[in-house]
């Protein structure tokens, strides 16, 4: 048990981390240790950012990684060298410490709150920026110059009133800022009991004293003052809009060498609204934004499987599990993955074992030889005859992707089915002698469909569908390190429980990768709860996998690897569009950049995706492949809680045509395509 504590990919989230793990586990994206920051975050650069992605992609890493506390780690603790080297001093903010809910309410107008908060937030952002300068003279050497006289008094002119006699040292003003701030702090604490803020004196005007104390270090401190003051404000989420305001003015009226790295999650930026009569703040002039777990997912499948061998490579050398560079780049193969050759024969043998020592009938061949018994008026010996020319007792593959071909047609009279069924099998004996063109109706499905085949023979023989490899783990936490680092965590602890030795000298097997990866999807099910209309939202989820379930363990499916829906948005209902983004918002799915337009009217299609985290939930395909078009009917049914009372009608008439029953249909039943 005492080895349960020392799982590797324990603490994934970069908050618990010491500066001294953040500059150990950090990776680099791009393959180059510095830029990724540079490239993205842009410390340097005066023009302020927003830094947004979903849970776990790897923000406050990244902000952590460029704050003066790990900076002047990877300096060897030279605060001095390491603002030389860099050209910033980074102030890494955490909003959660701030506590902000408590300038909201008590029977306080917002305008009161945003005055009473805006004067808390710069005294808090200066106090950060000051305990970084109190450190300096600890590095100086004689070439750099600082002036804490000089500084001091620049200082006082911040204020409105004379503070002269209130500090005069850093420590000093250090204490002060503290005293002030404290006293904030009680008079919000009980503003409900009594008004606290009737003769609250606001000492200095808005931003004089963040902008006022950089240029006063640049004066002072003149080899290193030209270094951007970069406060880097974490989970920027935690603000209201009011509050949101205040720190959107900070970013207009930027002064000097100062600027703004703001990290939110997708949801968390509620306003661009300023304190300047609401005018908003505009991105591309004021402002860039970037989406970091876009960033990570575009990096494309070599750069980012990459970029996750380093991560697992850190995690493991930190935990006392060495990990060389040449283990690193063969990580692969210490997770078992199932052997494709002959399309999955020897997994697909595995999985029928137990049917076939019994010589019993193989279960697809069951269900087919019922379909039809019962919903056509083939006799029985003429469906023995079919299901004999469909027989490829070694490629059990190939024997689904007869039974597939055959449902695609669905022939009903006797002598149209015994053809077909003969078509069929002369193109299976081309396919396994190699003979792609005589047998490309099975190389076109089985290029496609093979995943999905394989996953309806799991179902069929009452096993779970199999999730294992290294690269399938990879792909399940596009783009998000904390989705990866969570599902090895669970893979790791199954396969202890499993008495294997993971990472210890044996493969992990793909039983344990199987079960823990499905706990992953469970913890990120459970993780993900959004704070407005969380129910209906889950349930439209819910309501998209069992479609792509649907699809995927039906007799003719309608495409392929399915994850991905496209809608017209324009034709979405209000609450419908809300439910979307929410949804996109929470990481439950992800829009897909350059959608296509319908091909009846052209009008713009949107695309998302399940993401992939949750498809081992219910049995999905984790890759992006098939995308299924939902008209506005369908579409508004699954996402608007109003509209759900059609839902059920509406998905039977979509998925039936491809089910047993829906395939053999009465004559004078028809077939509805939504």
């Amino acid at each position: 048990m005492s080895r349960l504590k020392n799982n590797p990919f324990d603490t994934p989230k970069a908050s618990h981390f010491t500066a001294d793990e953040i500059l150990n586990l950090y990776v680099d994206a791009n393959g180059n240790n510095e830029e990724l920051i540079n490239v993205l975050l842009e410390p340097t650069s005066l023009t302020p950012l927003r830094l947004l992605g979903g849970k776990g992609s790897g923000k406050t890493h990244l902000l952590r990684y460029c704050s003066q506390a790990v900076r002047t780690k990877k300096h060897g603790g030279n605060l001095v060298s390491a603002v030389r080297s860099d050209g910033y001093i980074g102030l890494y903010i955490d909003s959660g410490a701030l506590n902000a809910q408590k300038f909201h309410g008590k029977g306080l107008s917002d305008e009161k709150w945003q005055s009473v908060f805006g004067y808390y937030f710069e005294m808090w952002l200066t106090h950060h920026f000051l305990n970084v300068l109190k450190e300096l003279p600890k590095t100086l050497d004689e070439t750099t110059f600082f002036s804490s006289e000089q500084f001091i008094a620049s200082i006082a002119e911040c204020f409105d009133v004379d503070v002269t006699e209130r500090f005069t040292d850093i420590d000093s003003l250090i204490d002060f800022l503290t005293e002030l701030r404290k006293d904030v702090d009680y008079r919000s604490n009980n503003a409900a009991l009594r008004n606290t803020f009737d003769d609250l004196e606001v000492l200095f005007s808005p931003g004089r004293l963040i902008f006022g104390s950089a240029e006063a270090f640049r004066n002072c401190c003149p080899e290193i003052g030209e270094a951007a003051i970069c406060y880097m404000i974490d989970e920027a989420e935690n603000f209201s809009a009011i509050q949101q305001t205040f720190f959107n003015s900070l970013i207009r009226f930027r002064e000097g060498r100062v600027t703004f790295k703001v990290g939110a999650r997708l949801y968390g930026i509620h306003t661009n609204e300023t304190m300047n009569d609401g005018e908003p703040i505009k991105r591309g002039s004021e402002f860039e934004e970037v989406h970091l777990d876009e960033h990570l997912r575009a990096l494309g499948g070599p750069a980012y499987r990459e970029f996750a061998a380093k991560l697992i490579a850190r995690r493991l050398n930190l935990a006392g599990i060495d990990c060389s560079l040449e283990r690193e780049r063969s990580l692969a193969g210490e997770f078992e993955s199932l052997d494709a050759t002959n399309d999955y024969a020897a997994e697909c043998l595995s999985i029928l074992s137990s049917t076939d020592k019994g010589n019993r009938e193989r279960p697809y061949f069951q269900k087919f030889r019922a379909t039809l018994l019962s919903r056509t008026k083939i006799p029985e010996d003429a469906v023995s005859s079919i299901i004999d020319e469909f027989r490829c007792a070694e490629h059990p593959l190939v024997e689904k992707t007869n039974l597939l071909l055959f449902y695609r047609k669905a022939p009903r009279e006797t002598s149209d089915a015994m053809a077909l069924a003969r078509e069929i099998s002369k193109s299976a004996a081309a396919y396994m002698s190699e003979d792609k063109a005589g047998g490309r109706k099975h190389v076109n499905v089985l290029d496609y469909y093979k995943s999905d085949l394989l996953a309806q023979l799991y179902r069929e023989a009452r096993q779970p569908v199999v999730y294992c490899g290294f690269d399938t783990i990879v792909t399940l936490s596009q783009g998000i390190p904390r989705n990866l680092l969570m599902l090895l965590k669970h893979i790791y602890r199954r396969s202890l429980f499993a008495g294997e030795k993971p990472f210890e000298g044996g493969k992990i097997s793909k039983q344990s990768q199987t079960d823990g990866i499905k706990d992953g999807a469970q913890w990120f099910w459970e993780d993900a709860q959004p704070e407005v209309n969380a129910a209906s939202v889950r349930m439209s989820v819910e309501a998209l996998a069992r479609l792509f379930r649907t699809v995927r363990f039906s007799a003719r499916p309608s495409e392929p690897s399915l994850s991905s829906f496209s809608i017209l948005e324009s034709e979405l209902t209000e609450d419908a569009r809300k439910t979307l983004k929410t949804a996109e918002n929470w990481s439950y799915l992800i829009h897909i950049p350059h959608s296509g337009s319908d091909k009846n009217t052209e009008a713009r299609r949107d695309k998302y995706q399940l993401v992939p985290m949750l498809a081992p939930k219910w049995d999905v395909s984790h890759t992006r492949r098939g995308t299924i078009e939902l008209n506005s009917d369908f579409s508004n049914a699954i996402l608007d809680g109003d509209r759900r009372t059609n839902l059920a009608r509406l998905f039977k008439e979509r998925t039936d045509p491809m089910l047993e029953n829906g395939i053999f249909k009465d004559d004078s039943s028809q077939e509805v395509l939504l």
